[in-house]
C-alpha cells in the first residue's frame, strides 16, 4: 500500500498508471528509469513491488517535483528512488547511456490540438505531447542496456502508430494487453513491453475488461487495486 499526495485540481493520476505499474514485469534488482513521474504513483508502486530495485524518477515540472519528493520520503521510500528535476530531453547530459534494464512511461499521448485543453498547465502539459512527441520519449531507448524492457500504455487507436515509433527505434513489441471499458466495447488503451534489439515474436494476453455490467470494477480490477 501507498499513500499519494496529489493536488485537488490539475495533474491528478489516473488509472493508466495503476494499470502500468501492474503489467510492468520487474527483476529483483533492475535499475529503472520512469520519465515523466508526476506525483510518482507508478515509481512508488514498483519500488513497494520491487524493493532491491533501484528507480530514477524524472519530472520537469516543479510543482509535481515537489509533491513526488514528499510522496518519496512519506513512503519512505528516498533510498529506493532518485528524483531528478529535468526535462527528458536533456538527460543525455544527465545520465549514462546503456546504464537502466528498464523504462517505464506513462508519456503525455493527446497529441497536441486535439481532445479537451485543459486550463492548467500542468495537467496540460502531462496530457498533451506539446513540443515532446512520442519520438522523444522513444529516444530515451538510449538509456536501455541490450535486450533492456520498455514498458508503455497509450491510446489503443494509436496501436500502429506507436508499434510503426517502436520499430524506428530498434525496439520490439514482445507483449501486449488491451485495456476495454466494458466487455464488448472497443479497447481504450493498450499496455505494451517493448524489447531493446530483439527478436520478432509478440505475445497477445487476454483482453483487461475494466468495468462490469452494473458499472463496478470487475474481479480482476479489484485484485489489481487490492495489490497496490
Amino acid at each position: 500500500m501507498v499513500t499519494v499526495a496529489q493536488q485537488k485540481k490539475g495533474h491528478r493520476f489516473t488509472l493508466d498508471s495503476i494499470l502500468l505499474a501492474d503489467f510492468c514485469r520487474i527483476k529483483p534488482h533492475d535499475r529503472i528509469l520512469e520519465p515523466g513521474t508526476g506525483t510518482g504513483i507508478i515509481s512508488l508502486l514498483l519500488a513497494k513491488k520491487c524493493p532491491h530495485a533501484r528507480i530514477t524518477a524524472v519530472e520537469v515540472q516543479t510543482a509535481l517535483a515537489d509533491l513526488c519528493r514528499q510522496n518519496i520520503i512519506d513512503n519512505g521510500l528516498d533510498d529506493h528512488i532518485i528524483l531528478l528535476e529535468q526535462d527528458i530531453r536533456a538527460l543525455k547530459g544527465e545520465l549514462k547511456t546503456s546504464i537502466f534494464d528498464v523504462i517505464v512511461a506513462n508519456a503525455p499521448y493527446t497529441k497536441s490540438g486535439a481532445g479537451r485543453r485543459s486550463p492548467r498547465p500542468e495537467r496540460l502539459l502531462s496530457r498533451h505531447d506539446r513540443g515532446t512527441d512520442i519520438a522523444a520519449w522513444l529516444d530515451l531507448r538510449i538509456f536501455l542496456r541490450n535486450k533492456g524492457r520498455y514498458f508503455l500504455v497509450f491510446p489503443a487507436d494509436r496501436l500502429s502508430e506507436l508499434i510503426s515509433s517502436l520499430h524506428m527505434h530498434r525496439l520490439e513489441p514482445k507483449r501486449i494487453r488491451l485495456v476495454h471499458p466494458y466487455k464488448g466495447k472497443p479497447a481504450s488503451l493498450v499496455l505494451i513491453e517493448a524489447v531493446m534489439s530483439a527478436g520478432i515474436g509478440l505475445e497477445v494476453l487476454p483482453p483487461l475488461i475494466v468495468h462490469d455490467a452494473g458499472s463496478g470494477y470487475t474481479e480482476e480490477m479489484r485484485h489489481i487495486y487490492d495489490l497496490q
